[in-house]
């Protein structure tokens, strides 16, 4: 008797580290999510602390794990479904339900999000916060101090330490909100009569091959660290625009302006974590914020001309929620943490001033992305929170990936050809991201540009220097 006990015991101890191994074998997906009798399975790898949770409908954040990395996998029921529910109706639109969050503290204190797109989870190698004060998005800031923490408070052996009910207050300021609104995704101003004629040409395809990107912002007083983690594909309808001038468009006014606005529906969610800084010797709050488009309520195929006799109109358009040419910008406000570039451009002779083009790739690159500025509401939203927020917000856009997925095609052109009547520059901005386990930045562009003698104090960065203003406030459409 005692040797079959002895064996029953050996069987299910076999059995159960063959279970195991499977089960982490499984969880350790790289390149999606592995459900199981509809749950998602996660491989959480690190050390820490986590918190995962989902943005819901209705405004609310729903907290799905706490916990820190084991052996055994997690296994977490994220309700889709509500989101699926709201977007999925009889409206022909392109949409991505957002995918779970995991917010994050190591034990070499890093805080960072990312999002849950595979099972494979690393906490430590991400786009993070080093809490201890030892780098920036700007440089090495090198903070060290002695100063002890408050009693029972996490420390780092740096500059902050962190309340050790870190996840509860988490839990208690975690908001969201979806607002849906017309956004300028493309536009162009030329000032002070620096350019005789102009002809231009702007193309936007989005289809399956979208990928929605979760843009993160976290404030650590004078800077923002930002990052983009991939989201979901977009599914549902298309959207194919084409607006570009009737042969050359003479330039008639001091300050020209037109704008390509699509209407989409995007989530804000936003949160703090309690700290305690040892440097300045008070407590503040980490606050953090996070966009992601959620739905394109704009598709169909339109070809757009615009004409010096004609004015703006549509030879073809079939679909939902047309696109809008304006002549004012619908958005918040161009980031603060952009970068803008110039060109040079010589009187007299016709120039091309801006092209870029995005196409598809297997990756998160600099020519498979763009950005646009989060709309007025959601701006205005989250500067009447508080000035943190406010801060945030100005530096937030939203971001799409163009990847291949099936037989779907997604493409961004922009490019502007100038006869300039005096000497003057081209700008056009691009907004540097941490992505990806190496951390490694991409720029991303917005594809906003200026053509500017300099002389007016609009442009965001003077192109003369290249020094740029920062703005606390938004600009309104």
């Amino acid at each position: 008797m005692r040797k079959k006990s002895l064996l029953v015991v050996l069987v299910l101890i076999l059995l159960g580290g063959t279970l195991a191994g499977a089960l982490n074998y499984t969880a350790s997906n790289d390149e999606s999510v592995t459900r199981i009798l509809g749950y998602d399975v996660y491989k959480i790898e690190g050390s820490g602390n986590y918190i995962i949770y989902y943005p819901l409908p209705n405004g609310s954040v729903k907290i799905l794990k706490k916990g820190k990395p084991g052996f055994l996998p997690t296994f977490v029921k994220v309700p889709r479904r509500e989101w699926v529910k709201a977007l999925s109706n009889d409206e022909k639109a392109l949409y991505a339900p957002p995918t779970p969050l995991i917010l994050y503290v190591t034990k070499n204190g890093k805080l960072g999000i990312k999002s849950m797109t595979t099972s494979k989870i690393k906490l430590d190698e991400e786009n993070a916060l080093d809490l201890k004060g030892n780098t920036s998005p700007k440089g090495n800031i090198g903070v060290q101090t002695t100063t002890s923490c408050p009693r029972g408070w996490m420390d780092f052996g740096g500059r902050y330490c962190l309340n050790p009910q870190w996840d509860l207050q988490f839990e208690s300021t975690a908001k969201t909100k979806t607002f849906n609104e017309w956004i300028s995704v493309m536009g162009l101003k030329v000032e002070n009569n620096v350019a005789e004629k102009m002809n231009f040409d702007w193309i936007l395809v989005l289809s399956r091959s979208t990928y929605s990107y979760w843009t993160v912002g976290i404030d650590v007083g004078p800077f923002t660290l930002l990052s983009v983690s991939r989201g979901a594909h977009f599914d549902g309808w298309g959207l194919d625009v084409d607006y570009q001038s009737f042969n050359d468009l003479p330039v008639n006014s001091a300050s020209w302006e037109r704008y390509l606005n699509i209407k989409v529906e995007y989530i804000v969610a936003h949160a703090r974590v309690s700290a305690y800084d040892k440097l300045m010797g008070e407590y503040v709050d980490i606050d953090m914020a996070q966009v992601y488009p959620v739905k394109i309520h704009t598709t169909g195929k339109y070809t757009i001309w615009e004409s010096a006799t004609g004015g703006t109109y549509f030879t073809e358009s079939q679909g939902e929620n047309a696109p809008r040419i304006t002549t004012t910008p619908n958005m918040w406000g161009i980031s603060k943490e952009a970068e803008w570039r110039r060109k040079w451009l010589n009187a007299g002779s016709w120039e091309g001033a801006v092209y870029v083009r995005q196409s598809q790739s297997s990756a998160f690159s600099s020519s498979s992305s763009l950005s646009v500025p989060i709309g007025y509401a959601g701006g205005r939203y989250l500067a009447g929170i508080n000035p943190t927020l406010g801060r945030l917000a100005n530096a937030l856009s939203l971001t799409i990936g163009f990847h291949k997925y099936t037989n779907a095609v997604s493409i961004a052109k922009y490019s502007v050809n100038v006869k300039p009547g005096k000497d003057c520059y081209a700008m056009y901005s691009v907004l540097g991201v941490k992505v990806g386990s190496s951390g490694s930045k991409v720029n991303v562009p917005l594809v906003f540009s200026v053509i500017t003698d300099g002389k007016s104090p609009s442009p965001p960065c003077d192109p003369r220097t290249g020094m740029c203003a920062t703005s606390e406030g938004g600009i309104g459409g």
